[in-house]
């Protein structure tokens, strides 16, 4: 019987550069590359919608979670549950983890709610071999992590930021600067969000990761993109759940 393969998410703040390194590691685990939201005809159309609509149709927050979970279910039974059966491996940019943080901690929806709406959206697809777990959530979690200005810079966010409203951003302080002064278009809606938003999205990447340390690993994002990409890498390889 083939071993199924190992699911791996790469998560963390916009401009992170998860979907580079997702490349990366895909390349080289010769894995199979996914992405949320996306990565399927249905999934393509949900991304549009979800990061694209304009700000008069723009859906509501528990519409976010809603339409973030029908892509992850299609995309867990029609590209990821199929990979792992033939024991390949799985590398996706995003997953439970961005729901989590965008919708939960940024926009305030409950955590438990969003924990079940995630858990049944992830189960085992009908039909699937019973070597996959009741639900099919990343075996090893990367969070990419970079001081918020440094990620804010890489998606051109905070031109007009000062010298003490980035001082805030650099390090972990829990004191806000005005979000209305540093608002700005970022490539996506997502993106476009005030930094009072960002900060609370940022902040709780750190706390996902701390909370379940037998499935998350942080890796420090800065640095060259080889350099990045060599630590994603032995991070991963030197994972519990990627022995066997």
């Amino acid at each position: 019987m083939t071993a199924r393969g190992r699911y791996i998410a790469l998560e963390g703040f916009d401009g992170s550069g998860k979907s580079t390194q997702a490349e990366m590691l895909a390349s080289h685990l010769d894995a199979v590359l996914a992405r949320e939201p996306g990565g399927t005809p249905l999934g393509e159309a949900l991304r549009e919608v979800l990061l694209h609509a304009a700000p008069d149709e723009a859906p509501s927050a528990r519409t976010e979670a809603l339409l973030f979970c029908a892509d992850r279910a299609q995309h867990i039974g029609t590209v990821v549950a199929p990979a792992l059966e033939a024991g390949r491996d799985v590398v996706t940019d995003r997953s439970y983890g961005s729901t989590l943080a965008y919708q939960g901690y940024g926009r305030g929806l409950p955590l438990d709610e969003l924990r079940a709406l995630i858990d049944y959206a992830c189960r085992r697809p009908a039909g699937a071999s019973e070597e996959l777990p009741d639900v099919v959530l990343p075996d090893v979690v990367v969070l990419l992590d970079v001081p918020l200005a440094d990620s804010d810079r890489r998606v051109h966010r905070l031109d007009r930021v000062g010298g003490e409203q980035m001082s805030l951003l650099e390090g972990d302080s829990d004191a806000d600067p005005d979000a209305e002064a540093l608002e700005g278009d970022g490539p996506d809606r997502l993106e476009g969000e005030a930094l009072e938003f960002a900060l609370r999205v940022w902040r709780s990447y750190r706390e996902l990761c701390d909370a379940e340390p037998d499935r998350w690993v942080r890796v420090d994002a800065a640095g060259s993109v080889d350099e990045v990409a060599a630590r994603v890498i032995e991070a991963v390889a030197s994972h519990p759940a990627m022995a066997g």
